[in-house]
This record gives C-alpha cells, sequence and structure tokens, in this order.
C-alpha cells in the first residue's frame, strides 16, 4: 500500500520559496517520494482556504514518516516556516491497495 502526504498552503510567491522549492525534490528521492501535484486547487464543492496544494506519494507509510522526520526536510520546513512566518497544513493518507 503507498502513502500520500498532502501539503496545502498559502500563495507565498515562488521567488520567496526558491531555496526550499530548489531542495525539497532532493529530500523526497531519499525516501522513493514522487511529487504528482502542485498547484492551486480548483474548488469544485465547498470552502478552500488555501491557495496551493503539493500531493506527494511514498511506497509505505515508514517512508512518509521518514521523510518528514528526517534532518534533510526538517532544515528545509524549519526554513520555509521562517520565512512564510508560518507552518502550513500537512496530512499524512493511507492510499487504496490494489
Amino acid at each position: 500500500m503507498h502513502y500520500v502526504v498532502i501539503v496545502r498552503t498559502d500563495a507565498t510567491p515562488d521567488s520567496d520559496l526558491g531555496h526550499y522549492l530548489a531542495n525539497v525534490g532532493a529530500t523526497l528521492e531519499l525516501f522513493n517520494g514522487d511529487l504528482l501535484a502542485f498547484t492551486a486547487p480548483e474548488r469544485l464543492e465547498g470552502r478552500v482556504d488555501y491557495t496551493r496544494t503539493a500531493i506527494l506519494r511514498f511506497p509505505t507509510e515508514q517512508a512518509a514518516r521518514g521523510w518528514y522526520d528526517s534532518p534533510q526536510y526538517q532544515e528545509l520546513a524549519d526554513w520555509r516556516i521562517s520565512t512564510m512566518g508560518h507552518p502550513v497544513d500537512i496530512n499524512l493518507v493511507p492510499g487504496l491497495s490494489g
């Protein structure tokens, strides 16, 4: 079974997040993670309080948690939080088997 990490954030300009965006992919590779999407969501129903969504896929729960907890990612996350002034919404969801 794979695991999906869903990241929801605001519209901080890419130019402000250049360091994070340039380096986060390397942290995914360490845990066999894939970036499936990174864009503004289109609201089909309900209320959306965020302006961008990233969807990441990992082969196992341990890989997803390992990525998030890794020193490499946490260093970037600390930088991102400092730059943005706040954390983002990050959720781990088990994928469907089959």
